[in-house]
């Protein structure tokens, strides 16, 4: 069975998770809120590694032993949850929720889009300087980054609207026909090297008309995809 872990507004994975259940695949949405509101935990760490089981409120209880191929869309600790707590210990509460929820979903056995990282729950959620140097790296064209004293130091963590985006999604490369030609390798490479196997990353034309990559995200928006997206998801969910 294929799990989808997501905020409970993300339409994305909602679309992603309606689409492989037109295909006859077994599937699972568990929400943010459903998380948030479980009745207990079972949280083990031994010699044999990391295990967790979660009653959810009303329902039967999940294994993440048993989670095999997993989309996972948490970005953050549920909302629902942080919204119960306040007072002076608060944000030590917040870390302690964070490393506990790091713990469980690095128990996943795979496969898995995307494995957590101290850096965000679905993927390292890098500063667009940071994406632009990974990217020159594996040999993708890039718009260059500036930033001065006189920008906004928040701008660069803002998605822009891009004309164009290339999925990466298990081994595969989807999008335009023509930049996936031009640069699937590097796109693999990027993957790779953010440690992730599902990756959106956008391309835009400079002022000549060459297209050149502006950015990158580990929680893409997916529907933009459409059903070559699926196929690539499907292949690296239950492969």
């Amino acid at each position: 069975m294929i799990f989808v872990l997501c905020n409970e507004i993300d339409a994305s994975a909602l679309w992603a998770a309606e689409a492989l259940r037109r295909r006859g695949h077994a599937l699972r949405v568990v929400t943010d809120r459903e998380l948030a509101d479980a009745d207990s935990w079972n949280h083990r760490l031994g010699r044999a590694g990391v295990d967790c089981e979660i009653r959810l409120a009303g329902r039967d209880v999940l294994r993440v032993s048993d989670m095999r191929g997993v989309l996972n869309r948490l970005s953050n600790v549920p909302a629902a949850w942080l919204g119960r707590y306040g007072g002076p210990d608060r944000d030590y509460a917040v870390q302690e929720m964070h490393a506990f929820y790091l713990s469980w979903l690095n128990a996943l056995p795979g496969p898995v889009l995307n494995p957590p990282t101290p850096q965000g729950l679905s993927g390292n959620w890098r500063h667009l300087s940071a994406w632009t140097a990974l990217a020159v790296r594996a040999g993708l064209p890039v718009q260059a980054f500036r930033q001065t004293s006189a920008g906004d130091p928040a701008a660069a963590w803002q998605p822009g609207a891009a004309p164009a985006c290339l999925y990466v999604a298990g081994d595969r490369v989807v999008g335009r026909d023509d930049l996936v030609d031009a640069h699937r390798a590097a796109c693999l490479r990027l993957s790779h090297a953010a440690g992730v196997r599902l990756l959106g990353i956008d391309f835009a034309p400079d002022v000549a008309g060459r297209w050149r990559m502006t950015g990158a995200s580990v929680m893409p928006e997916l529907i933009g995809g459409g059903e070559p997206l699926v196929s690539a998801l499907e292949e690296a969910l239950v492969s």
